[in-house]
């Protein structure tokens, strides 16, 4: 009995080494967020008190935060696809709770800076950030993202 065992649990594990590779969340951020995967492309999305906006074909360069300030994206193509990171300068008063990372035609990749990460009051800074990999083994390109942001003590 445990051979025939044995042999079964073999090919369950060779039957699920064998079948399609989905797409992964990937590495957490430079902060030590690990991004959690959400299918298709999830809506702006904020926690209450939270200003959403959503920065289209994102770039390098300076990004207006609704009403109030802006803040410096920068977006690097690496051999693992493409990653950005984000700083909100002090004297703009805010802090991101959540960012959202979308590519290509499988899920987004969302970053939540909370009690439960370890960042209370949200973050000013990140970088490493990127959509789930794709089945090719590297991150989509960008095609938006989604920045949630609060008032800021930093």
């Amino acid at each position: 009995m445990r051979v025939a065992g044995a042999g079964l649990t073999a090919a369950a594990a060779l039957g699920v080494a064998a079948g399609p590779a989905l797409a992964q969340a990937g590495p957490p951020s430079n902060a030590g967020v690990q991004p959690v995967e959400v299918d298709d492309n999830p809506p702006v999305s904020c926690p209450a008190g939270a200003t959403g906006f959503r920065v289209e074909d994102p770039a390098t360069g300076p990004v207006s935060i609704p009403g109030d300030g802006t803040f410096q994206l920068t977006v690097t193509d690496t051999s693992a696809g493409q990653v950005f990171s984000f700083s909100i300068p002090a004297t703009d008063h805010r802090a991101a709770v959540k960012v959202t990372a979308k590519g290509g035609t499988g899920g987004a990749n969302v970053y939540t800076y909370d009690s439960t990460t370890g960042f209370p009051t949200g973050i000013t800074m990140d970088g490493s950030l990127h959509t789930p990999i794709n089945p090719s083994g590297k991150f989509a390109d960008l095609s938006h993202i989604d920045f949630c942001v609060i008032p800021s003590t930093y």
